[in-house]
């Protein structure tokens, strides 16, 4: 118990500065490429805070573990709307954008109705695998197209105002930049398998495992990349990360474990959660379009967020 408390703490104190770093280095990006923040959330930051997901999940799947393998994926999303986002809330202002980020919360909408499609259907693995990639790779171009034409149109006087700024990402911040993703993949491995660890003791599935502690476990890189963003008065940087993650563990993760296999049969409550938690974050970016989201809304989702935990240790079907 000891030395997975002890590992736990060394996984935070390598997470805690990897993360800070990203936040700042991916907004110092944003302005070196004249595009919003937004963008670099949803794309680099997102990819590198679902670094720990993948970490999990690949392992799962290689070990025939499919119940973890998905569990986690479908954990970790329903942990950024009803966990992450409620704290970014409540912590910051955090304002809908109106164009990018609609049509980012769209095609999240889109690719979660494809995941649920495949993997409930248990569609060809193969076939999964590579459209799941394919729509990762596809949305990750997309993003960039969107941010170059936003810096000529509705990002333009923020791509002005900042443009010196750019200026001060080097070859230097590069490199430091990949060495933050590198210790927030190694941070959040340390942390998710000190969580396993002292969790086993419980004696519940490692499905359940994965849609709990573990998804908690591997949405800190979110949580705390959400923490830094806000303090840094990022609220662009903050729902783009969350949106990102979400839509790479759907992609690029769950595209990964589809090419072992599909056969695990989660419970439909646990469906029914994950299409909850992909309604709720498309419904706040729609009706709170060009306003901030108030803080009630926070509140309502951390009390769903219990409620999800909560329903875990009930009689499931």
């Amino acid at each position: 118990m000891a030395i997975q408390s002890m590992i736990f703490i060394l996984g935070l104190l390598v997470l805690l500065p990897s993360t800070s770093l990203l936040v700042k280095l991916s907004k110092l990006l944003a302005n070196k490429l004249r595009i919003s923040p937004l963008i670099t959330g949803i794309t680099i930051v997102a990819l590198g805070t679902s670094l720990p997901e993948l970490a999990v999940s690949a392992t799962a799947a290689i070990s025939n573990d499919y119940g973890l393998a998905i569990g986690n994926i479908i954990g970790s999303n329903i942990s950024n709307v009803l966990l992450v986002l409620p704290i970014g809330i409540l912590i910051g202002k955090l304002r809908i954008g109106t164009t990018k980020t609609q049509r980012t919360i769209t095609a999240l909408a889109i690719i979660s109705v494809v995941f649920f499609i495949l993997y409930v259907f248990k569609i060809n693995s193969f076939f999964s695998g590579i459209l799941l990639i394919g729509l990762g790779i596809l949305v990750t171009f997309l993003e960039y197209k969107w941010g170059v034409e936003g810096g000529s149109h509705e990002d333009a006087f923020r791509v002005r105002k900042q443009q010196n700024e750019g200026r001060n990402f080097t070859l230097i911040s590069l490199l430091t930049l990949f060495l933050s993703l590198i210790g927030i993949m190694l941070g959040g491995i340390l942390i998710v398998k000190s969580t396993e660890s002292l969790s086993e003791l419980s004696g519940y599935s490692t499905a359940i495992l994965g849609l709990s502690l573990t998804a908690i476990a591997t949405s800190l890189p979110e949580l705390l990349t959400t923490i830094f963003s806000q303090n840094e008065n990022e609220e662009k940087l903050t729902l783009g990360n969350i949106i990102g993650s979400n839509i790479y563990n759907l992609t690029i993760i769950g595209g990964i474990s589809a090419f072992f296999s599909q056969a695990v049969d989660l419970f439909v409550t646990d469906w029914i959660w994950f299409a909850f938690a992909t309604l709720t974050i498309f419904s706040i970016v729609k009706i709170f379009k060009n306003i901030t989201v108030p803080k009630s809304v926070g509140v309502i989702l951390l009390l769903l967020m219990g409620l999800y935990l909560y329903s875990l240790t009930l009689v499931r079907v």
